[in-house]
């Protein structure tokens, strides 16, 4: 145990949002690499199923990746510790989050359950919503004096 405390890597709070930022757009990215190849490949493109991307990007991002953003990155400005363990970008309940995205996604991709139209339209939108708070978490720490006043809670 002493071996893991010893060579834990800890960075300062402007660079773990960096790191969260960095995460989420590869995420973001790579559900959007997903989306496109699925929609491109199928013969049933059109406006509905952007609509349905548009949709899934609201929802996505406005009911939880949103609050996720502020909740992270005031947890992490507003943390007493000056350095942190690399991996702390996310709390224990964001990581089980993550584990059950990308969990059911693998168990949804792979079983074939639903058209790639209709995958490919969800993971776009998905993917937009991933990106946009990765870019958030991005900003937030490459203007990490401005930007932190807007989360220290006093």
């Amino acid at each position: 145990m002493e071996f893991f405390v010893k060579y834990k890597i800890k960075v300062d709070k402007k660079t773990l949002i960096l790191l969260a930022g960095c995460v989420w757009i590869f995420a973001g990215s790579k559900l959007l690499s997903l989306g496109y190849k699925d929609f491109m490949g199928s013969i049933d493109r059109n406006v509905y199923f952007l609509g349905i991307s548009i949709g899934v990007f609201l929802m996505f991002y406005n009911s939880i990746f949103k609050k996720m953003v502020k909740k992270h990155t005031e947890r992490i400005l507003n943390s007493k510790i000056k350095k942190h363990c690399v991996f702390s970008f996310f709390d224990v309940k964001g990581y089980i989050i993550m584990t059950f995205m990308i969990t059911m996604g693998i168990f949804v991709r792979s079983s074939h359950l639903f058209e790639p139209i209709y995958l490919g339209s969800f993971y776009i939108g998905l993917g937009f919503s991933l990106l946009l708070s990765g870019a958030i978490f991005l900003f937030t720490a490459i203007n990490f004096q401005n930007r932190k006043i807007n989360y220290i809670i006093k």
